[in-house]
């Protein structure tokens, strides 16, 4: 894959901020969001560190009937991973379980709020991550449950998947999980998570649900 998560982030800005500029009664210049955290008693709980919470700002210029407007967009990512031992692949621990929250602010017109995550595909959810995995191949859906997030009742997908694990060149079989975007206050919020198979078995899927139940956003 050679999309970044910049470009990703960018193409959600410039799809909601192109709708906004289709009406001339009512354009928005900056759309914000706020940052989606973890608590620290989930990370404490499950053994999960803060590895970045950063804000992405992106501009982008859209125009209707010759007329341009620069529309600025400030996304929040916030990820967090855990050491996993690795003994198959020779590691005997890498930081190769990660859990990334995505907050991106709403775009609303006409009284309907348009979604401008809603057609991501997984491989593009995946780049969120992309310093710790990429190249998503063999997607497989394995299954999908309701999960509360935000207080907000949602599905949890879960696939198997291969990855390449960046810091050690490597592909893993890994699962990923993926949230359906939830509405939250004037922000969409999407979870991701990436964790490798040990011998077939699923041991992050409890600490990740612990963490997305713990989610905070103002």
């Amino acid at each position: 894959m050679t999309v970044t998560r910049r470009q990703l982030l960018a193409g959600g800005a410039a799809a909601g901020t192109g709708i906004v500029a289709g009406c001339t009664d009512f354009v928005r210049d900056s759309l914000s969001s706020t940052p989606g955290t973890v608590s620290r008693a989930a990370l404490e709980e499950t053994g999960y560190g803060e590895h970045t919470v950063e804000e992405v700002v992106v501009e982008r210029t859209v125009g209707r009937f010759g007329i341009e407007r620069s529309i600025e967009a400030r996304n929040w990512y916030a990820e967090y991973d855990r050491a996993i031992a690795l003994d198959a692949v020779g590691l005997t621990r890498v930081q190769a379980a990660v859990v990334a929250v995505l907050t991106t602010p709403q775009v609303s017109f006409l009284g309907k709020t348009f979604n401008p995550v809603g057609e991501y595909s997984t491989d593009d959810l995946v780049e969120l991550i992309q310093n710790r995995y990429d190249r998503l191949e063999d997607v497989r859906t394995v299954d999908e449950e309701s999960i509360s997030i935000l207080g907000t009742e949602t599905t949890l997908a879960r696939y198997e998947a291969s990855a390449r694990l960046i810091s050690a060149e490597t592909t893993l079989d890994v699962y990923l999980e993926l949230s359906d975007p939830i509405e939250h206050g004037d922000d969409f919020v999407i979870c991701v998570a990436v964790y490798p198979q040990l011998r077939g078995l699923e041991t992050e899927s409890e600490p990740v649900r612990t963490m997305l139940g713990a989610l905070e956003h103002e």
